[in-house]
């Protein structure tokens, strides 16, 4: 775990140098998409806080579609990276996990929800310890699609509680599907270094 963490910083260190050297930071646009998911609980919570339910429903989707459209630039201008991916997992958790506990105290299912993206989390940090590289699947980029759906909805106030219910069990369910599929997607990749070796 410290080795993955270390790693990480190292990443962001030649992010930095890398954009001085080249002395544009187009290329740095879809990372700095995915960054503002990673601060945006500083940003919402607050909002929240001072009971401004609307404008931290529109923050909340905002970030979110940032989700949407990072990959997609970075596919567009061809600056796609290891980096990039990596930092997307790291924000993602970040802007799920700071977001999903305020809403707990509401709707306890939701510990949860919370639960099953630590699993994932854990998983795909065990997979990158081995250097199997994790990558994104359509079944996490569904999950992760629905979780973000559920949590805007659970800020919605006087929302009917079945429309929220649904919501969380549908999530529930793509997240222990998401799981399923990155615990067999690991094994495989252990499979097939034994295999090799």
């Amino acid at each position: 775990m410290k080795k993955i963490i270390t790693n990480f910083l190292n990443d962001i260190k030649k992010e930095i140098e890398n954009t001085k050297k080249e002395k544009s930071i187009k290329k740095q646009i879809p990372n700095l998409l995915t960054l503002t998911r990673g601060i945006s609980p500083i940003i919402i919570i607050p909002t929240l806080l001072s009971n401004n339910i609307k404008l931290a429903i529109i923050e909340l989707i905002i970030f979110a579609l940032t989700d949407l459209f990072d990959g997609k630039i970075a596919r567009k201008y061809n600056c796609v990276s290891e980096f990039g991916i990596k930092l997307d997992c790291v924000c993602d958790k970040i802007f799920v996990i700071g977001l999903i506990i305020p809403s707990i105290t509401k709707y306890p299912i939701l510990l949860i929800n919370l639960l099953l993206e630590f699993a994932i989390s854990y998983i795909n940090l065990q997979s990158e310890a081995k250097n199997n590289k994790p990558k994104s699947t359509i079944n996490g980029k569904v999950k992760t699609a629905l979780l973000f759906t559920t949590l805007i909805l659970t800020y919605i106030p006087k929302l009917d509680f079945k429309i929220i219910f649904i919501a969380i069990l549908t999530t529930l369910v793509a997240q222990i599907s998401a799981l399923n599929e990155y615990r067999k997607i690991d094994k495989e990749k252990d499979r097939k270094k034994q295999q090799s070796n």
